[in-house]
C-alpha cells in the first residue's frame, strides 16, 4: 500500500497491462465509464480524449494519463497512437486517490523516461505469465503510481493547493446542497476572480464542474445499489427537478439514469 497525505492506495487487481496501437479505423469509446482505473503512457503519436462532460484533453509522446473508472469518454486520433495501458482496481474502502476526484489526471513533462522504463517492466512481467507474475506486476504498479503521484504534486503549486483545500473539502461534503462561488472564495480567503483562476489552473475545470463530477459519481453509485428510485437519487444528489437531473445525467454519461441502471444489471 502507498500512503501519503491525501493519497493512500491499496491495489486489488490488475486486469491487463499491454502495449496497444490505436488508429483512426478503430473506435475506442466508454459511454458508461471505463469500469477500471487506467494508467496510460504515450509512446508515439497524438490523441484527443473527449470526455462526455465536454472536457477535451490532447496527449502526445511521453505524456502519462491516469483515468478514473467512472470516466466516460472517447478517443480520437488521426494517425497511429501507440501507448502502454494498465487497467486495475483498488480497494475503494481502504484507498484514496485524491487526484481522481475528477475523471483524469495528466502528467506532461519533458522527460518521463523513468516512467517509461517502469511501464516496460510491468508489461513484460504481466505478459510473461510466469509464476507469481500477478504479484510482481502489482509491485511495479505501486512504483509507477508512486512516481506518477509525486511528479504531479511537485508540478503543482503547493501554496495554491493548500489555499484551495478548504473549498475543495466543502464541495465534497456539501455537493448535494446549493453552493456559490462567493462561499468557496471566502473559505479560501480569496476574491472570486482569483479563486476561479487558481482553481481552474490547479484542477483544469471550474469549481462547480468539480461539484457536478461528484454529483455524477454518487448518482452512479446510488443507481448501482438498486435501493433508490431515480427521483430519490436526484434529491440525494442535489437536484430538485428530476427532469433536469435526467438531462444532466444523459449529457454527461450518454444514457439516461434508467438506461444506465439496466446496463449495470447486465454486467
Amino acid at each position: 500500500m502507498i500512503f501519503s497525505e491525501n493519497f493512500y492506495l491499496d491495489i486489488e487487481k490488475i486486469h491487463i497491462a499491454h502495449k496497444f496501437i490505436l488508429d483512426r479505423v478503430h473506435k475506442c469509446e466508454y459511454p458508461s465509464g471505463r469500469g477500471h482505473y487506467g494508467l496510460v503512457y504515450v509512446l508515439n503519436g497524438k490523441a484527443e480524449y473527449r470526455f462526455f462532460t465536454g472536457v477535451r484533453v490532447t496527449v502526445t509522446d511521453g505524456d502519462v494519463l491516469l483515468l478514473s473508472p467512472r470516466a466516460a469518454y472517447s478517443i480520437v486520433t488521426e494517425k497511429e497512437f501507440k501507448h502502454y495501458t494498465v487497467n486495475f482496481d483498488i480497494h475503494e474502502d481502504t484507498s484514496r486517490l485524491d487526484l481522481l476526484s475528477k475523471p483524469y489526471c495528466l502528467l506532461q513533462e519533458e522527460n518521463t523516461e523513468h516512467l517509461k522504463r517502469k511501464f516496460i517492466e510491468l508489461t513484460n512481467t504481466w505478459m510473461s505469465k510466469k509464476t507469481g507474475f500477478e504479484m510482481e506486476s502489482i509491485g511495479y504498479l505501486y512504483e509507477l503510481l508512486s512516481i506518477f503521484y509525486f511528479d504531479c504534486i511537485n508540478r503543482q503549486n503547493a501554496t495554491s493547493y493548500h489555499r484551495l483545500f478548504p473549498a475543495k473539502e466543502y464541495i465534497e461534503q456539501y455537493f448535494h446542497q446549493p453552493i456559490t462561488l462567493e462561499e468557496l472564495a471566502k473559505l479560501s480567503n480569496m476574491s472570486i476572480t482569483n479563486f476561479r483562476r487558481e482553481w481552474k489552473k490547479l484542477y483544469s475545470e471550474a469549481p462547480l464542474q468539480y461539484r457536478d463530477s461528484i454529483r455524477l459519481y454518487y448518482a452512479k453509485e446510488y443507481l448501482n445499489s438498486g435501493y433508490y428510485t431515480v427521483s430519490e437519487i436526484a434529491q440525494k444528489c442535489g437536484f430538485d427537478d428530476v427532469s433536469y437531473f435526467v438531462r444532466f445525467f444523459k449529457k454527461n454519461v450518454g444514457v439516461t439514469p434508467g438506461e444506465f441502471r439496466k446496463l449495470m444489471l447486465r454486467n
